[in-house]
């Protein structure tokens, strides 16, 4: 059934297309055998933020890799849960790594208390045969919720996130059993799930009618094995596959999964791959290094940042042979605060302190999260910004809003006369009805910073307050 819809999913792709979405054991496992480029382990000098008021509205669900950051500096202000990362299962239902949760749970637990923030453990599998092992097996199962509630009430937290990617279809009525048993013996679960599954082996529905959140990884759209691409795109079409954020909480919705129950995980990391020009879309000539957020953003600024306007995202030309596609603050908050304006439970990210602790990173998921009341119009009509088709494009100028995503042409090795897709010629952009143009989001290089930042302010508060117009006439 999975190669079956793979090859029918690749039967639809542009010729130049590899695999857009990751295919392998999933991005978690992924990053977990080699992390991201930047990524470093323990403490930090953390930036101080900026003063809020109140907390999130919607759910904003971190997770901490062992890897990357430490539990000193996690902005707990900001975030309702936060899932330590990891233990991960054996084959005779035990654990193994459990000093990864030990030693820094009960820590959490102490700084998450006056924020009021949850402290879930996050349980992981990447290997078929063990799940093959334990699921099916009662007593394995048992062992399993046993370990994980006994882990949990010695740390004082409150519940598990399960993390087990690429199982087998055939374990989809297994891995039900075991969620009820976990749900059974800890406060709270949330299950981590594939921006698309190709082998129908998560039933959605049932595990919604069991788990308190289903986090979805919507990252590896583009993946690293594959061509160039965004890793988080909001849609699709345009000259990339159908596959995107919008696509999958759709069909996460058409499979019975409330809306409340969703929430959009969102990537803090990008890839830098090796290409044959700097075409958009374009084709790679290797796999991609991961990079992570705050190494890519000054990476893209010395090469000249670009825009792509139908998927919302971020990418450069560091040279004529090489396309680094990433998200920033800015691409992460319009997609929050798309998930916001949803009506979805909320938004999460893969992983914490990629994005380097920075203060404005988190000042912007503090304005989507907690619902600012602000209402500027009706992000359905297109902005001046999202009118300026071809007004500027290569030498720096403000590359195209709708139809024409511009790139700054003087980026270290790109074309100079702007060849090959990187002049804002339009190729990639979202016309005057698309995104770009509805979300005023269209801006070419020069221009992608600070212009694009405060034409997307009051939007991301426009939408946080319709959805909080929705919020309180539900309830």
């Amino acid at each position: 059934m999975r190669a079956l819809a793979l090859s029918l999913a690749l039967a639809a792709l542009p010729a130049h297309a590899a695999p857009p979405v990751e295919v392998g054991p999933g991005i978690h496992a992924a990053q977990a055998l080699r992390p991201p480029e930047g990524a470093r382990p323990g403490p930090r000098a953390r930036l101080p933020a900026p003063p809020t008021e109140g907390r999130p509205a919607v759910v904003v669900y971190g997770y901490l890799a062992y890897w990357a950051g430490s539990v000193e500096t996690v902005p707990y202000e900001s975030l309702t849960h936060l899932a330590i990362f990891n233990v991960d299962l054996r084959a005779d239902g035990t654990v193994a790594f459990t000093d990864r949760w030990t030693e820094v749970a009960p820590r959490a637990v102490e700084l998450a208390a006056p924020h009021g923030v949850k402290v879930h453990l996050t349980l992981t599998c990447f290997d078929d045969d063990v799940m093959r092992a334990v699921l099916p097996s009662a007593s394995r199962r048992a062992t399993l919720v046993d370990q994980l509630g006994d882990l949990v009430e010695g740390a004082g937290a409150h519940g598990v996130s399960v993390d087990c990617e690429g199982m087998p279809a055939s374990l989809r009525g297994d891995f039900i059993s075991f969620l009820a048993a976990l749900d059974a013996r800890v406060p709270e679960i949330s299950v981590a799930l594939p921006s698309v599954d190709w082998s129908e082996a998560y039933d959605y529905a049932a595990i919604a009618g069991i788990a308190d959140q289903l986090f979805i990884m919507g990252y590896g759209y583009h993946w690293s094995g594959g061509d160039p691409g965004p890793n988080a795109p909001l849609e699709g079409g345009a000259g990339w596959p159908t596959w995107s954020l919008a696509w999958s909480v759709e069909d996460y919705r058409e499979k019975g999964v409330p809306d409340a129950q969703i929430v959009l995980g969102l990537p803090l990391y990008g890839h830098r791959w090796p290409t044959t020009s700097t075409a958009v879309p374009g084709d790679s000539t290797g796999s991609a290094s991961t990079v992570v957020m705050e190494n890519a953003v000054p990476e893209a600024e010395a090469a000249g940042r670009c825009w792509d306007a139908h998927t919302l995202t971020p990418y450069a030309l560091p040279s004529s042979r090489s396309q680094l596609w990433y998200d920033d603050t800015e691409s992460v908050g319009l997609k929050a605060a798309w998930a916001v304006e949803q009506g979805l439970g909320g938004f999460g990210f893969w992983a914490l302190d990629y994005e380097g602790g920075d203060p404005a990173f988190w000042a912007e998921i503090d304005r989507v999260s907690r619902l600012e009341d602000a209402d500027p119009g009706d992000p359905g009509e297109s902005s001046d910004t999202g009118d300026r088709g071809g007004e500027g494009s290569g030498a720096g100028g403000a590359g195209g809003a709708g139809e024409d995503g511009g790139c700054d042409d003087g980026a270290d090795g790109a074309d100079p006369d702007g060849s090959d897709g990187s002049d804002g010629s339009g190729d990639t952009g979202a016309g005057e009805g698309g995104l770009g143009g509805r979300y005023g989001k269209g801006v070419g290089c020069a221009a992608a910073g600070p212009f694009a930042l405060l034409t997307g302010l009051p939007l991301l508060a426009g939408w946080a307050a319709r959805a909080r117009r929705r919020r309180a006439a539900r309830a």
